[in-house]
């Protein structure tokens, strides 16, 4: 069972730009974060531990993990979107649990409870920080990164800039402007250019998009295909909306993340 009390509706991704300009600064819409006081969650399991990860400066950041089980190399860093916090972003992230998987969900400057405010370089630099923590907590286990909506476009930067065992996108979009309200985009400062760093990805990239997506139009996920290499899976979730249910689908999030690790080079994975 899933509880969430919010004391202000936060709404998903850029929605939130639709205010005209004179309603105060566009880029304060983007982020939307809800104070762990405000959120309620309840798991299916064993709830994640509290740990912190210290960025370049000097932030104290909370994030949740899952340690893997004895003997399982794996973990995803998750990067959650827009709005809510990490424990939602953890409520979301747990069937990704599957088989014994560690799971470590980062969080962002200016969210829950944490200090600082956030903006496109500061987000990088959070997840530069939770990066390195997964591997100080298990050296030389495999990484995954796992991005719903604007943490799309986090993880994706991430894969451009170092090695992964694979990456993994829900609701991407191209570029931020892309997705806000036209009178809104000129007053976009933040670039988020997902175009850009799909096409430096070269590790397994899986692009989940929902066929029903409201939010984030289906045409992009398209786009960034396209402008990805041979690694790019594309993923329709028939029926789906901007955030599709993990539970049914972590099993094939692995499992295609696995076989494209195993497959030899220009080979094309196929699609669950």
């Amino acid at each position: 069972m899933f509880r969430l009390f919010l004391a202000a509706c936060a709404v998903s991704l850029i929605g939130t730009a639709a205010a005209p300009a004179h309603a105060g600064p566009v880029s304060d819409r983007v982020y939307q974060p809800v104070p762990l006081s405000q959120t309620e969650v309840e798991f299916r399991g064993e709830p994640p531990l509290p740990i912190q990860a210290k960025t370049r400066d000097g932030l104290e950041l909370e994030g949740a993990f899952w340690p893997p089980e004895e003997g399982i190399d794996q973990i995803v860093v998750v990067f959650h979107g827009n709005g809510y916090n990490h424990l939602v972003s953890a409520y979301r992230a747990e069937p990704l649990r599957i088989g014994g998987r560690g799971v470590l969900v980062a969080s962002y400057r200016g969210y829950g409870d944490n200090p600082g405010t956030p903006s496109e370089g500061g987000l990088y630099s959070d997840a530069e920080a939770w990066i390195a923590k997964a591997r100080e907590l298990r050296p030389g286990a495999r990484i995954y990164l796992f991005g719903f909506s604007l943490g799309g476009a986090v993880a994706l930067q991430m894969a451009a800039r170092d090695d992964f065992a694979g990456v993994a996108t829900m609701g991407a979009f191209t570029r931020l402007r892309d997705a806000a309200p036209l009178l809104a985009r000129p007053f976009i400062k933040e670039r988020y250019d997902n175009l850009a760093s799909i096409a430096l990805v070269t590790e397994p990239a899986l692009l989940l998009h929902g066929t029903r997506d409201e939010t984030v139009d289906p045409k992009m996920v398209e786009r960034l295909e396209e402008a990805g290499g041979p690694n790019i899976t594309r993923i329709n979730l028939k029926g789906g909306g901007h955030w599709v249910p993990l539970d049914s689908i972590a099993g094939g999030i692995w499992q295609q993340w696995e076989a494209a690790e195993a497959l030899a080079p220009g080979d094309t994975p196929t699609a669950p």
